[in-house]
This record gives structure tokens, sequence and C-alpha cells, in this order.
């Protein structure tokens, strides 16, 4: 099989982990986007849920004080609200000026940057993947250094500063 052949897996697993690594910096900026809108206390007036099983919806309508927040005064709606809110139920959220809220929680959080992270991941173990494929066809005499135990240790050292720092920017960027 050719060198060529047996890069494209590799570079499939680049493409997928730069995707996955986009995705989790696009959830990140929503995060960021939700702690800049007011945090306010909605009481659910309503609630139904749409869909069935796995792909149900919980969609809630309420009213709260937006105090000198500029969020409309009236109804407000929570969609995707657990589904344990009913009639009654007070709950933080954070709301559009339309009147559209949602809930901003530590998972929001997790999920955004894991996301970025396990991109970070995917992408650089089929980097690392892909030079080996490459050293192996071309430069037989090179391929073998990566496998030398003081390589792999300052590459997973490497690894795991980028990570680390990676997860701290992440963490800054959506809290600022």
């Amino acid at each position: 099989m050719s060198a060529v052949l047996r890069a494209l897996l590799p570079l499939a697993g680049i493409a997928l982990g730069v995707g996955v690594a986009i995705g989790g910096a696009a959830a990140m900026g929503d995060v960021r986007a939700l702690h800049h809108r007011p945090e306010l206390r909605m009481t659910m007036t309503e609630c139904h849920t749409t869909g069935q099983s796995r792909s149900a919806v919980n969609h809630c309508r309420g009213t709260g004080d937006p105090g000198g927040t500029g969020v409309t005064t009236g109804t407000w709606y929570y969609n995707g609200a657990p589904n344990g809110y009913r009639a009654g139920t007070v709950a933080t959220v954070r709301c559009t000026p339309d009147g559209s809220c949602e809930r901003l929680g530590v998972g929001n959080h997790a999920l955004s940057a894991g996301a970025t992270v396990g991109g970070l991941l995917l992408a650089g173990g089929a980097l690392t993947a892909l030079v080996r494929t490459l050293l192996e066809s071309f430069a037989p005499a090179r391929a073998a250094a990566l496998t030398d135990r003081r390589t792999v240790r300052a590459l997973l050292l490497a690894a795991g500063a980028v990570l680390l720092l990676t997860v701290a920017a992440s963490v800054l960027y959506m809290l600022s």
C-alpha cells in the first residue's frame, strides 16, 4: 500500500479533530455570550413537552421582574428546560432583551472546553500517526526516533502542557 493511501486515515483524523475543536470554540463563544446576559429569576407559569423519548424537549413560559436590565416585561420563554420544571417553579436564567431565556451551568462550560480539548487530542494523535507513516515510508532510519523513550516523554510533556493551557485559556475566555 502506498504512503499516500496510508496517510489518508490520519488526514481524516486531523480534519475531524480540527472540526471538533472548532465546534468547541464556537460553543465557548456561546457560553461567553450567556455570561453577558442579565441573570434573572423566572417563575414558570406553564410548561409542556414536545417530542418523544430522547428527542423530548421541555418548553416553559413564565414571568419575572426584569428590573433595569432591558429584558422585555411580560412573558419569557425557556426552551430546553429540565423535565422537572412545572408551573410555579422558580429558576435563575439568563435572558435576551426579547425574553428568550437559557440556563447557564457548569455543564455548559465543561462540554465546550471538553470538545475543544478532545478535538485537539484527536488532531494531535492523528498528526503523530501521519508523521510516523510518512517517516516510515520516506525516512525509515528516522522513524525509530519516534519510539525513543526521551522523544515519547518530551512529546507527552508538550501535549500535557498544551492541554493544560487550552483548558485554562478556555475557562478564562468563557468567564471574561
